[in-house]
């Protein structure tokens, strides 16, 4: 098989895959913010660990981008 059939055919599964979780998914995101909702606040402490930011402190003066992930 080539590559690019298994990459479909890998694909087709994670599609049915979240499809049977996706009516699961919406009654665990009830209190979930939607797209377009507003940010719940939240602090949390700088890269050195040492003062903390607040989300709240930004609102409407700069845009805010949140990553999560590993960069090692």
């Amino acid at each position: 098989m080539s590559l690019f059939l298994e990459i479909i055919e890998e694909h087709k599964y994670n599609i049915g895959f979240r499809k049977r979780l996706m009516p699961a998914q919406k009654q665990l995101d009830t209190n979930a913010p939607r797209a377009g909702d507003m940010a719940p606040d939240f602090t949390l402490y700088d890269v050195e660990g040492k003062n903390p930011v607040t989300l709240s402190n930004f609102r409407g003066k700069k845009p805010v981008a949140l990553v999560f992930g590993s960069f090692t």
